[in-house]
């Protein structure tokens, strides 16, 4: 890119698993003022979902096989020295690019990244973070994983989602945690009809990133008035590379394809048994599933619950089933033996 002041604004969008942001996301892509987003997709799984959740005219790319804060960082390295290629040679117009990260993502190594990379940093200016917070689980997810922690804590907006599945009392306890947590951070209240497209078209430009280090003392003080979740331990992810991985609080996932379509009725059994069995020990659920009746269908699920079943407008291209779980590793081995034995093909 040949002037500096055309700096491409960027955008992180985070949020722990289930918070709702590829939903979300998929709803403020159809603002008009949305055109011209590059939206860059990262994924833990073997096979990459949310990516095909996204139903928009704008370039869509996909990250998998690995989560972007500490196994593929050259990745992301590589797509944005590409777009930049692409702008050069007039085959692009982006007027905005939006990482979306996996739900166990450290926020920090990526903002960190931003500003390590000096063709990166001429081409692009760091247009801030923003998370998304489950209005629903917030609190167990607080107490128990570290990552919605820091998410909050280096967030420069955050969307809490699911507002209206909750009541005003526990909306404003929310809010007054998030503020205390982050005191400087600008706060939206998202529902599935009216997500705050504002929050990623209004934005100011960063020189610098938050200082994460005072932001980690910060959140070592909080812990004397909130019960938050501490330090982080290994992450197993199931089929995967076996580069290292940095700290990740400890989950499995869990991937599985089917080329022929399946019983309807037999996912969703299966579905229930898994989540009556395992419950919150089942972190994520999701799935774009082919049951022969001409369109996919999406089934989403969060803790040990599964959201209505919705369809997409059409295929592109030949049928699949494609589904990911995110889960403790005590239980993937079980919850294989399930999907394996009680989801049947057509």
């Amino acid at each position: 890119m040949s002037n500096i002041l055309e700096q491409i604004p960027l955008q992180i969008l985070t949020g722990f698993l289930g918070s709702g942001k590829t939903t979300l996301l998929n709803k403020v892509v159809q603002n008009p003022d949305m055109k011209g987003t590059v939206l860059i997709i990262n994924e833990v799984g073997e096979i990459g979902i949310d990516n095909k959740l996204i139903s928009t005219d704008n370039p869509v790319i996909l990250l998998d096989s690995g989560c972007i804060c500490c196994s593929i960082q050259d990745g992301l390295v590589n797509v944005l020295h590409y777009l930049i290629e692409e702008i050069d040679n007039n085959n692009l117009e982006v007027n905005r690019v939006i990482i979306e990260t996996t739900g166990i993502a450290d926020p920090a190594p990526i903002i960190d990244l931003l500003f390590h990379y000096v063709d990166i940093e001429c081409n692009y200016c760091y247009a801030g973070t923003i998370t998304i917070v489950d209005g629903v689980n917030a609190k167990n997810e607080l107490e128990k994983n570290y990552e919605a922690v820091k998410q909050i804590a280096l967030a420069d907006k955050i969307i809490i989602s699911k507002t209206e599945l909750i009541s005003k009392e526990e909306l404003d306890i929310l809010n007054s945690t998030i503020s205390d947590l982050n005191p400087t951070v600008e706060i939206y209240h998202s529902t599935l009809d009216n997500p705050p497209s504002d929050a990623f078209t209004n934005f100011n430009v960063f020189d610098t990133p938050k200082d994460i280090k005072s932001i980690m003392s910060w959140i070592n003080l909080k812990r004397k008035d909130y019960k938050l979740a501490s330090n982080m331990v290994a992450t197993s992810f199931n089929s995967l590379s076996t580069k290292a991985i940095n700290p990740h609080s400890k989950y499995t996932t869990l991937s599985f394809k089917y080329e022929k379509p399946l019983s309807r009725m037999s996912v969703i059994q299966t579905f229930d048994m898994i989540n009556q069995t395992f419950g919150e020990s089942v972190l994520r659920l999701k799935g774009i599933f082919d049951f022969d009746e001409g369109y996919p269908f999406v089934i989403h699920g969060v803790k040990g619950e599964c959201y209505p079943i919705s369809n997409q407008a059409e295929w592109e291209g030949k049928p699949f089933t494609e589904m990911v779980i995110i889960c403790s590793p005590s239980i993937s081995d079980s919850i294989k033996d399930m999907v394996n034995s009680f989801i049947k093909t057509i």
